[in-house]
């Protein structure tokens, strides 16, 4: 499987997310914002290693936990110049349709909390620890 399978996959049945994992399988989910990835780190970090990954929005907190998971490959409609950033010091292939200076919230009013949590900050590991203690507290 190949990004531009997943591509067409998110696209065409308008989930958030679609993740090709390292045993072969194919994980889909409509949940917003990082949910599923951070789902599917705390069951099992090792499982999103060399993973091709298509992603609906992908802001700085996404590609920080992308670069935590050590991801090979992205493809999103819509990035952050931020989350480029991420991906291109942690040498991950991306691919996208559109640049944005940040990501904002569901309200339109400001940035993303997670994207707001994240601005200062650039180790992966660091990310991940916040953005659990945030989600998870």
């Amino acid at each position: 499987m190949q990004i531009n399978d997943l591509k067409k996959i998110l696209l065409e049945n308008n989930h958030t997310i679609v993740i090709y994992k390292n045993d072969a399988s194919v994980f889909v989910s409509n949940d917003r914002g990082v949910a599923p990835l951070m789902k599917l780190l705390k069951d099992n970090k090792l499982q999103l290693k060399d993973s091709i990954i298509a992603d609906k929005v992908i802001g700085k907190a996404a590609a920080l936990l992308m670069a935590y998971a050590r991801v090979k490959e992205v493809y999103s409609p819509i990035i952050s110049k931020p989350a480029i950033k991420v991906f291109e010091k942690h040498n991950i292939k991306i691919s996208y349709d559109k640049t944005v200076e940040r990501i904002i919230n569901r309200k339109g009013d400001g940035l993303c909390p997670l994207e707001t949590l994240c601005l200062g900050i650039e180790n992966p590991d660091e990310a991940y620890i916040s953005i659990s203690n945030k989600l998870y507290q």
